[in-house]
C-alpha cells in the first residue's frame, strides 16, 4: 500500500514538473532550453535524458500503445543508430554524436506525453490550461517582452531569442487540435476563427513556410466542422465577422505600422548588408549567376547578372547546359533543379547536394552518420551569418543524410503506424490535420533538428493518440 502511494505522489511530481517544462517551452522556445543547468544547457540534459530512456527502451517489452509495431520499429531506429556508429568509427562518447542524433532521441516524448498528460488528466489536474500559452507566446514575440525576462535569460541563457514562425505555428495546430477534439464545438470553433484571425497576418509576415502549412490547417478542420456549421449558421456568421475585424486589425498593425518588439531587440543596432545576403542565399541561383545562358528568362536579368556575377564568392564556370525545361518558378538543367525563388533555390541546392553525394560514395543505405558535419553543409556561405549553420533545411533530407535510406524507411513507416493508432481507436483520419501541417513545415525548416519543438510535437501527439476523440 505504502509503495503503491509513494509510486502515485513520485509520478504526480514528474507530471506536474514536465508539464511546467512544456509550458515554459511554448511560452519562450530557444531561450529557455538554453538555461544553463550545471554548466550544461536544459537542450542537452533534455537530449541526455532521452537518450537514456530510448536505451532503456530497447529492453522494454510492455505494450505501450495499441499496436505492438509502433514500439518494434521505434526499437530498430535506434538499434540502427548503433549499428551506424559502429559502421562509421564514431564515438558514443562524443557529444556531437548526440546532438546529430537527437532527432531519434526526441521520439521519446511519444510515450512521455502519453503517460504524462494521460495521468494528469485522469487527476483532473487542468490540462486545458495549455490553450492559454498561444496567446501568451504572441504576446511575448510582438507585442510586449517583460524587461526582467529578457534580463533573466541574458542572464542565465546562452540566447536571448523570440519564437519563430514555426514555433507559433506548432502553438496554433497544438491548441486548436486539443480543443477540437476535448471542448464543445463552439468555443473551439470561436478559438479557432479569433486565433487565426490575429495570427496569420503576423505568420505571413515571419515566414511564408509556416503561413502555407497554417491555412492548410485551418481548411483541413473546417472540413470536421462542415455539419457544425449547418446546424449553427447564425454563431458561425456572427464569429466569422468579429474574425474577419480581428484580421483586419491585425494586418494593418503587422502591415501598416510595425512595432515588432523582437525586432526592436535584435535589429535597433543592426542593418542588413543587401549584397553580402544576395552572395550568401543566392549564390548557385542559375538565373540570377548564369541568366545569359537563357534567352526567355527575365528581360532585365543581364544587368543583375553583372553585378551577382561580380559578387559571387566563388567564380562560377560557364557551362552551356544541353537540356533545360522550365516550369513555374523552377529551371531543370541537365539532371539539376533550380529556383528563381531565393529561399527555395538555397535549399534545392543543399538537398541535391546531399543526394549526389549520399550516391557517389555509395552511402545511400547508411548514410553519413554522426561524427561529422554533412559535407553539403561545409561551404562557408551555407553556414549562416555565424558560421554556426549546419542543417540541411529538411526533416527528411537529415535522417536520409545522418541515417541513410534505411533509417529514412523506418521513421516513414513509424508515421504509418502513429497515424493507424489513431485509425484504430477512432475510426477515422483526424490525426492528420495535426500531424500534415507541422510536417510540412519541418520540410523547409530546422523544426525537428531542434530540442524544443519534437518536445512539444511528440508530447502532445502521443497524448492525443492516447485519449478519446470526444468529436466524430
Amino acid at each position: 500500500m505504502k509503495n503503491n502511494l509513494f509510486n502515485t505522489k513520485f509520478t504526480k511530481i514528474f507530471s506536474i514538473i514536465y508539464f511546467l517544462l512544456i509550458i515554459f517551452v511554448m511560452l519562450f522556445g530557444r531561450t529557455f532550453t538554453g538555461l544553463y543547468v550545471f554548466n550544461l544547457r536544459l537542450g542537452e540534459v533534455i537530449i541526455a535524458l532521452c537518450f537514456l530512456l530510448s536505451s532503456f527502451l530497447l529492453f522494454y517489452n510492455k505494450k505501450i500503445f495499441n499496436q505492438s509495431q509502433l514500439l518494434l520499429v521505434h526499437k530498430m531506429i535506434v538499434i540502427m543508430f548503433f549499428l551506424n556508429v559502429t559502421i562509421s568509427s564514431g564515438s558514443l562518447l562524443s557529444t556531437y554524436t548526440y546532438k546529430t542524433s537527437s532527432y531519434i532521441w526526441t521520439l521519446i516524448f511519444l510515450y512521455l506525453g502519453s503517460h504524462f498528460f494521460h495521468y494528469l488528466e485522469n487527476d483532473n489536474f487542468g490540462i486545458e490550461k495549455i490553450i492559454w500559452a498561444l496567446p501568451f507566446a504572441y504576446i511575448f514575440s510582438s507585442i510586449y517582452y517583460p524587461k526582467f525576462l529578457q534580463n533573466y535569460f541574458v542572464k542565465y541563457s546562452d540566447t536571448l531569442d523570440f519564437l519563430k514562425a514555426s514555433d507559433l505555428l506548432l502553438l496554433y495546430t497544438v491548441t486548436n487540435f486539443y480543443l477540437f477534439i476535448k471542448r464543445d464545438n463552439k468555443f473551439s470553433f470561436s478559438y479557432l476563427i479569433l486565433s487565426s484571425a490575429v495570427l496569420f497576418p503576423y505568420l505571413s509576415f515571419k515566414s511564408k513556410g509556416s503561413i502555407l502549412p497554417a491555412v492548410l490547417f485551418l481548411l483541413l478542420i473546417f472540413y470536421y466542422y462542415r455539419f457544425f456549421f449547418v446546424k449553427n449558421i447564425k454563431f458561425v456568421l456572427l464569429t466569422l465577422i468579429v474574425g474577419s475585424m480581428l484580421f483586419i486589425f491585425s494586418s494593418l498593425r503587422t502591415f501598416g505600422s510595425f512595432n515588432n518588439i523582437s525586432y526592436e531587440v535584435f535589429f535597433t543596432e543592426y542593418s542588413e548588408d543587401s549584397p553580402m545576403h544576395e552572395r550568401f542565399t543566392n549564390f548557385q541561383s542559375i538565373s540570377k549567376t548564369q541568366p545569359e545562358r537563357y534567352s526567355d528568362l527575365e528581360s532585365n536579368s543581364s544587368s543583375e547578372s553583372e553585378n551577382n556575377m561580380s559578387n559571387s564568392p566563388s567564380q562560377i564556370d560557364q557551362v552551356i547546359y544541353e537540356n533545360v525545361n522550365q516550369f513555374w518558378i523552377f529551371t531543370l538543367a541537365d539532371g539539376r533543379l533550380y529556383s528563381r525563388e531565393t529561399n527555395i533555390d538555397y535549399r534545392l541546392q543543399i538537398w541535391q547536394d546531399v543526394l549526389f553525394d549520399l550516391n557517389f560514395q555509395d552511402k545511400i543505405l547508411t548514410g553519413y552518420a554522426y561524427n561529422e558535419i554533412i559535407p553539403a553543409m561545409t561551404p562557408r556561405e551555407r553556414q549562416g551569418w555565424d558560421g554556426s549553420n549546419e542543417n540541411v533545411h529538411n526533416y527528411l533530407v537529415n535522417i536520409f543524410a545522418r541515417g541513410g535510406l534505411i533509417q529514412l524507411t523506418l521513421f516513414l513507416i513509424l508515421y504509418y503506424y502513429l497515424i493507424k493508432e489513431w485509425y484504430l481507436k477512432n475510426k477515422n483520419f483526424q490525426i492528420i490535420v495535426f500531424i500534415l501541417p507541422i510536417f510540412l513545415t519541418s520540410l523547409f525548416d530546422v523544426s525537428m533538428e531542434s530540442v524544443r519543438y519534437p518536445f512539444i510535437y511528440f508530447t502532445f501527439l502521443g497524448y492525443f493518440l492516447s485519449t478519446k476523440n470526444l468529436q466524430k
